[in-house]
């Protein structure tokens, strides 16, 4: 009885530094910028993405924190991600026809990235003209196929018992996915500066959840924790850290970003 005290104190003693570290960090980059919550959005969104003006969405004079692309992506991965968590702990992998079409999206997606960054180096357009629609569109193309990797990934590391049906399976799903995410674009494409304000926490705090999820998957790696937890709770501190080392990349690639332009 006592061991077993021993390792629940250790364990909260963990928890609790761990907490405080988030905190710390969080805080040191909130202090990066003295304006207000929007600055602080814009600033997580520096450490993924250009920001380029003409690439993004502005509504009375105010930027989203991403790029147009990025918008569509991230915008998507929160529907994706949100759906594929609430399907429960699903880890297989979709049918050959959902593949293909998954591998589609990615190619459309760094296809028309690709067509734009060349278009841009030649000061004309190259195969076609980019414009901040398809930026958008095959972002969340791209959304999808993220949100899908993410939700099979996590559940094959983490979970000592998991369904084996995939989290993509039919078409309806896309279908809903695609329904979802025109709607969602209404947050970008109407000229309301509160629903780019709405948009601009769900697509930054969708960047602090990837990243961190990432991050929670490496540490299950690194400390062969692989399919060994059975409720979420056992997980607390698996999160912790993935949202500590995210917090770091967040303020390594923010400063040196300010570093270097």
């Amino acid at each position: 009885m006592n061991a077993l005290k021993n390792i629940l104190r250790s364990k909260w003693v963990l928890v609790s530094a761990l907490v405080i570290t988030a905190l710390l960090l969080s805080w040191q980059a909130a202090s990066l910028t003295s304006s207000g919550c929007h600055a602080k959005l814009f600033l997580v969104g520096s450490s993924v993405c250009h920001q380029i003006p003409s690439h993004s969405f502005i509504t009375d004079g105010l930027q989203f924190p991403v790029c147009a692309r990025c918008t569509g992506l991230y915008l998507g991965a929160f529907i994706g991600l949100t759906a594929g968590f609430s399907y429960g702990r699903r880890k297989g992998i979709p049918n050959r026809y959902l593949i293909g079409l998954l591998a589609t999206l990615f190619l459309l997606w760094s296809g028309d990235g690709l067509n734009s960054f060349i278009s841009d180096f030649l000061g004309r357009p190259f195969l076609y003209s980019t414009t901040n629609m398809t930026r958008l569109i095959t972002g969340y193309g791209m959304g999808l196929v993220m949100a899908a990797a993410l939700v099979t990934l996590f559940n094959n590391t983490a979970w000592d018992s998991a369904y084996e049906r995939p989290v993509l399976e039919s078409g309806w799903q896309v279908l809903a996915y695609a329904g979802l995410s025109a709607l969602s674009s209404l947050l970008v494409l109407l000229p309301v500066k509160l629903l780019l304000q709405i948009g601009s926490v769900i697509a930054v705090a969708t960047i602090l959840v990837i990243i961190s999820l990432l991050y929670a998957i490496f540490w299950m790696i690194i400390l062969k924790k692989e399919n060994s937890f059975s409720k979420i709770s056992d997980l607390t501190v698996i999160f912790l850290l993935g949202f500590c080392t995210a917090m770091l990349q967040i303020l390594f690639f923010v400063n040196l970003r300010s570093f270097i332009f």
